[in-house]
């Protein structure tokens, strides 16, 4: 496991058990009630957009971490930090290639 960890291998979550990678990581704080921390921007941007999203920590000192509060379990919070650190990146960015190579040179069109 390179840069992901899991402190459990049990098919159950128990309180204390960090799920998660370095950039974004996730334990139970109580029953029902997980934390989830990211020292990465964009990841606390989406984080923040979440409507049930609680900021209950930021990091002042030694770089960038955020930690927010959900009302779920660990289980949730392993699907979403799986689902947020697939492919390496936001999964809202772009997937494949521009069709033709005065694409690539285009701006973006924003939809609204």
């Amino acid at each position: 496991m390179p840069n992901e960890f899991t402190a459990t291998t049990r098919n159950r979550a128990t309180l204390g058990d960090v799920i998660g990678t370095r950039e974004l990581s996730a334990w139970q704080t109580a029953p029902g009630v997980t934390w989830i921390q990211t020292r990465s921007p964009e990841y606390a941007r989406k984080l923040a957009r979440r409507s049930d999203a609680r900021l209950v920590a930021v990091g002042i000192d030694g770089g960038f971490m955020r930690t927010f509060c959900f009302r779920h379990s660990l289980t949730w919070a392993r699907k979403l930090v799986t689902r947020y650190t697939q492919n390496g990146g936001c999964t809202n960015a772009r997937k494949t290639a521009p069709a033709s190579p005065a694409a690539a040179d285009s701006p973006e069109v924003r939809r609204t």
